[in-house]
């Protein structure tokens, strides 16, 4: 059998098996489902929100966005990390704090009591679920990414694979289940990283050796993108000064007030623990984009004419390792997608569960009927996902799917969550 499919089946079981632990521990309340009885450490907290927050568009989508336009491309990792150090500094706090006060266990709930209408909360909460639902089946695309390099799976398959993993393990545990599983997926994200960083090296001839011949990069014929030393420059006539500032936007502020992210520090035992999380996430988030840079670098020398250039880091793990290895060091990229899906699964099911019908039709709604709703949605949404997936898979940069989906978060919803803190 082929042993990337061997190592996938193996990696997919690990997730259900600790999906499947962390589930014998839950409670069947709100509380528990949703946001793990506010009971998790600080390593557990920067693993779920790291995992949930690295997904297919930090793996595949940017590394070949860095592999196509160079290292201009490195705005987004500013705009991540600002993120990071303004929600350490000025938001985990308060938004731990509102949850264990109010009870809150969603991102709606904090809109609905600061803009007091069954309007602000039913349109954030529907807005939400269709940014999402779209959002997995980005998710999923990239599993096919992956798999189509080295399998011989259908892009239908892949997508029904991850879908139906992610859908099995969030069903069953709920917020326990996906911190843990996400907790596991970021050491594995860490990990590849960390061995790749030193391998790539090795293999360029060092880091003079590897940006030197990045410079002298030429475009294939039919190609739109960047060569030569426009791949080294901090701008260049893709990403300009006004659309690499427009490109900061997207990260620092779409990542700023997404609910898949934030809520998780709904889950801290305490608000030292919160604001902690987020601030360690800063050194594994540094190590893995900058790691991307080598990555895309090393794939533009090697690999100069990819038919598509999502598939730049797969085509890296291949070259330089041999397979068994190489399987291992690719299941990073499934690890960074399945955690980002299994907790926006489990977000779309708390919007219409609980943000639309326990607190807009049925107010009185027992816990039981919530989480019944909400299992019925993870469903439904997951076979939307697949749906999706489906009608999108002409769509041959994973990167803009998945950056246009943050800025509609961060024009949409960052200024009323910003008021709701400091008005």
């Amino acid at each position: 059998m082929n042993i990337y499919i061997v190592v996938l089946i193996l990696f997919m079981l690990l997730l259900l098996s600790v999906g499947h632990m962390a589930s014998r521990r839950k409670k069947e309340t709100v509380s528990d489902y949703f946001v793990a009885g506010r009971s998790m450490g600080v390593i557990v907290i920067a693993g779920v929100y790291g995992g949930s927050f690295l997904s297919a568009g930090s793996f595949v989508g940017t590394i070949g966005f860095n592999y196509a336009y160079g290292w201009s491309a490195t705005w987004q990792l500013l705009g991540t990390l600002t993120c990071l150090f303004v929600l350490a500094a000025f938001f985990a706090k308060k938004f731990w704090r509102f949850g264990y006060y109010n009870d809150a266990v969603t991102m709606p709930d904090l809109i609905g009591l600061r803009y007091p209408s069954k309007w602000s909360r039913g349109l954030y909460s529907v807005i939400i679920l269709v940014i999402y639902t779209i959002g997995l089946a980005a998710m999923y695309m990239g599993i096919y990414t992956v798999l189509s390099q080295v399998s011989e799976l259908s892009y239908m398959t892949c997508i029904i694979i991850g879908a139906s993993v992610v859908f099995i393990y969030t069903f069953s545990g709920g917020a326990r289940a996906v911190a843990w599983t996400d907790t596991v997926c970021m050491f594995l994200m860490v990990g590849a990283m960390v061995v790749l960083i030193p391998t790539i090296l090795i293999k360029a001839g060092g880091f003079e050796a590897l940006i030197t011949k990045l410079g002298t990069a030429v475009t294939p014929e039919g190609k739109p993108w960047q060569q030569g030393a426009a791949l080294l420059s901090g701008t260049n006539s893709f990403l300009t000064a006004s659309v690499s500032f427009g490109w900061f936007l997207i990260w620092a502020c779409g990542n700023l007030c997404q609910p898949h992210q934030l809520t998780r520090i709904y889950l801290a035992k305490n608000e030292k623990v919160a604001r902690g999380a987020v601030a360690l996430c800063m050194i594994p988030f540094m190590l893995i984009y900058l790691a991307g840079l080598l990555v895309a670098s090393y794939a533009r020398n090697r690999f100069p004419d990819l038919p598509r250039i999502d598939a730049a880091f797969p085509a890296v793990a291949m070259d330089i390792f041999p397979p068994a290895f190489a399987a291992v060091i690719l299941m990073a990229i499934i690890a960074a997608i399945m955690s980002t899906a299994a907790t926006m699964l489990l977000i779309t099911s708390q919007c219409t569960s609980y943000d639309i019908y326990k607190k807009l039709i049925k107010p009185d709604a027992g816990e039981k009927s919530i989480l019944a709703i909400s299992r019925g949605t993870m469903l439904v949404c997951s076979i939307l996902s697949v749906v999706i997936a489906y009608f999108a898979q002409t769509i041959t940069g994973l990167i803009f799917l998945w950056s246009a989906a943050f800025a509609m978060m961060g024009a949409g919803i960052l200024p009323s969550l910003i008021s709701a803190f400091f008005w």
